[in-house]
Protein backbone atom coordinates (compact mmCIF):
# COMPACT_ATOMS: atom_id res chain seq x y z
CA UNK A 1 0.00 0.00 0.00
CA UNK A 2 2.78 2.24 0.79
CA UNK A 3 4.83 1.80 -2.44
CA UNK A 4 0.98 2.34 -4.37
CA UNK A 5 0.74 6.05 -2.65
CA UNK A 6 4.46 6.70 -3.37
CA UNK A 7 4.25 5.65 -6.94
CA UNK A 8 0.94 7.77 -7.15
CA UNK A 9 2.95 10.77 -5.58
CA UNK A 10 5.57 10.70 -8.00
CA UNK A 11 3.12 10.31 -11.05
CA UNK A 12 1.04 13.25 -9.82
CA UNK A 13 3.97 15.53 -9.33
CA UNK A 14 5.00 14.67 -12.75
CA UNK A 15 1.73 15.87 -14.62
CA UNK A 16 1.63 18.90 -12.06
CA UNK A 17 5.34 19.25 -14.26
CA UNK A 18 4.36 18.66 -17.59
CA UNK A 19 1.19 20.61 -17.49
CA UNK A 20 3.30 23.73 -16.00
CA UNK A 21 6.13 22.72 -19.07
CA UNK A 22 3.54 22.96 -21.41
CA UNK A 23 2.55 26.35 -21.08
CA UNK A 24 5.67 27.21 -22.05
CA UNK A 25 5.90 25.33 -25.58
CA UNK A 26 2.40 26.59 -26.04
CA UNK A 27 3.54 30.09 -25.82
CA UNK A 28 6.40 29.27 -28.16
CA UNK A 29 3.45 27.70 -30.52
CA UNK A 30 1.41 31.11 -30.27
CA UNK A 31 4.27 33.35 -31.33
CA UNK A 32 5.12 30.32 -34.20
CA UNK A 33 1.64 30.80 -35.35
CA UNK A 34 1.23 34.35 -34.75
CA UNK A 35 4.47 35.36 -37.07
CA UNK A 36 3.15 32.84 -39.49
CA UNK A 37 -0.05 34.57 -39.56
CA UNK A 38 1.10 37.86 -40.22
CA UNK A 39 3.52 36.76 -42.55
CA UNK A 40 0.26 35.20 -44.85
CA UNK A 41 -1.68 38.21 -44.30
CA UNK A 42 1.15 40.39 -45.64
CA UNK A 43 1.24 38.07 -48.29
CA UNK A 44 -2.70 38.54 -48.93
CA UNK A 45 -2.91 42.40 -48.55
CA UNK A 46 -5.12 42.82 -51.54
CA UNK A 47 -8.42 40.54 -50.18
CA UNK A 48 -11.73 41.18 -49.55
CA UNK A 49 -14.02 40.27 -46.41
CA UNK A 50 -14.88 37.43 -47.96
CA UNK A 51 -11.50 36.14 -48.56
CA UNK A 52 -10.78 37.33 -45.49
CA UNK A 53 -12.88 34.85 -43.71
CA UNK A 54 -11.59 32.00 -46.35
CA UNK A 55 -8.39 33.48 -44.52
CA UNK A 56 -8.99 33.13 -40.91
CA UNK A 57 -10.90 29.91 -41.23
CA UNK A 58 -8.02 28.25 -43.12
CA UNK A 59 -5.38 28.32 -40.37
CA UNK A 60 -5.23 25.52 -38.37
CA UNK A 61 -3.80 25.83 -34.58
CA UNK A 62 -3.79 24.71 -31.27
CA UNK A 63 -6.25 26.17 -28.82
CA UNK A 64 -4.50 29.27 -27.75
CA UNK A 65 -4.19 30.51 -31.30
CA UNK A 66 -7.03 29.11 -32.32
CA UNK A 67 -8.83 31.19 -29.62
CA UNK A 68 -6.97 34.32 -30.86
CA UNK A 69 -7.98 33.61 -34.34
CA UNK A 70 -12.01 33.30 -32.76
CA UNK A 71 -11.64 36.79 -30.96
CA UNK A 72 -10.24 38.37 -34.13
CA UNK A 73 -12.84 37.06 -36.24
CA UNK A 74 -15.48 38.52 -33.95
CA UNK A 75 -13.58 42.24 -33.31
CA UNK A 76 -13.96 42.41 -37.32
CA UNK A 77 -17.75 41.76 -36.84
CA UNK A 78 -18.57 43.61 -33.85
CA UNK A 79 -15.04 45.83 -33.01
CA UNK A 80 -15.23 44.31 -29.32
CA UNK A 81 -12.04 42.77 -28.42
CA UNK A 82 -11.17 40.48 -25.33
CA UNK A 83 -8.28 39.09 -25.36
CA UNK A 84 -8.25 37.24 -21.90
CA UNK A 85 -8.63 33.91 -22.88
CA UNK A 86 -5.10 33.73 -24.02
CA UNK A 87 -3.84 32.84 -20.75
CA UNK A 88 -0.22 32.15 -21.57
CA UNK A 89 0.22 35.41 -22.54
CA UNK A 90 1.17 38.77 -19.88
CA UNK A 91 -0.50 41.76 -20.07
CA UNK A 92 2.15 43.26 -21.62
CA UNK A 93 2.49 41.13 -24.17
CA UNK A 94 -1.69 41.33 -24.65
CA UNK A 95 -1.79 44.63 -24.69
CA UNK A 96 0.95 44.86 -27.60
CA UNK A 97 -1.51 42.09 -29.32
CA UNK A 98 -4.25 44.45 -29.11
CA UNK A 99 -2.23 46.98 -30.70
CA UNK A 100 -1.79 44.62 -33.51
CA UNK A 101 -5.14 43.24 -33.61
CA UNK A 102 -6.70 47.18 -33.74
CA UNK A 103 -3.67 48.41 -36.27
CA UNK A 104 -4.17 46.03 -38.79
CA UNK A 105 -5.99 46.28 -41.90
CA UNK A 106 -6.61 50.42 -40.94
CA UNK A 107 -3.83 51.79 -43.80
CA UNK A 108 -3.39 51.39 -47.47
CA UNK A 109 -1.35 48.97 -48.82
CA UNK A 110 1.72 50.18 -48.80
CA UNK A 111 1.44 51.56 -45.20
CA UNK A 112 -0.43 48.49 -43.98
CA UNK A 113 2.97 46.54 -45.62
CA UNK A 114 5.51 48.67 -43.88
CA UNK A 115 3.36 48.43 -40.47
CA UNK A 116 2.89 44.48 -40.59
CA UNK A 117 6.68 43.95 -41.46
CA UNK A 118 7.05 46.32 -37.99
CA UNK A 119 5.04 44.11 -36.45
CA UNK A 120 6.76 40.90 -37.48
CA UNK A 121 10.24 42.95 -36.47
CA UNK A 122 8.30 43.08 -32.51
CA UNK A 123 7.48 39.39 -32.21
CA UNK A 124 10.80 38.11 -33.43
CA UNK A 125 12.10 39.19 -30.31
CA UNK A 126 9.36 37.66 -28.17
CA UNK A 127 9.50 34.54 -30.62
CA UNK A 128 12.99 33.77 -29.59
CA UNK A 129 12.59 34.48 -25.68
CA UNK A 130 9.65 31.95 -25.93
CA UNK A 131 11.88 29.51 -27.67
CA UNK A 132 15.02 29.84 -25.35
CA UNK A 133 11.98 29.42 -22.06
CA UNK A 134 11.11 26.26 -23.55
CA UNK A 135 13.76 24.63 -24.20
CA UNK A 136 15.73 25.82 -21.15
CA UNK A 137 12.85 25.90 -18.85
CA UNK A 138 10.60 22.36 -19.65
CA UNK A 139 13.33 20.04 -19.45
CA UNK A 140 14.88 21.72 -16.41
CA UNK A 141 11.09 21.93 -14.66
CA UNK A 142 10.66 17.89 -15.61
CA UNK A 143 14.02 17.00 -13.89
CA UNK A 144 13.67 18.91 -11.00
CA UNK A 145 10.48 17.65 -10.05
CA UNK A 146 11.06 14.05 -10.84
CA UNK A 147 14.33 14.89 -8.33
CA UNK A 148 12.06 16.55 -5.93
CA UNK A 149 9.31 13.80 -6.31
CA UNK A 150 12.12 10.68 -5.74
CA UNK A 151 13.61 12.65 -2.68
CA UNK A 152 10.32 13.29 -1.15
CA UNK A 153 10.04 9.50 -1.89
CA UNK A 154 12.68 8.75 -0.21
CA UNK A 155 11.97 10.19 3.12
CA UNK A 156 8.63 8.64 3.09
CA UNK A 157 10.28 5.26 3.01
Amino acid sequence: MKWLLIITFIFVIMIIALSVSEQYKDKYNFYVNLKLFLEKFKLNLAFKQEKLDNFLNSIKSKKQFRLFIDEYKRYLETNELDLSKIQILEQDEIAELKEIITSVGRLDQKGELEQTECFLKRIEPKLSKANEDMTKLCPMIIKLSLLFAVGLAILLI
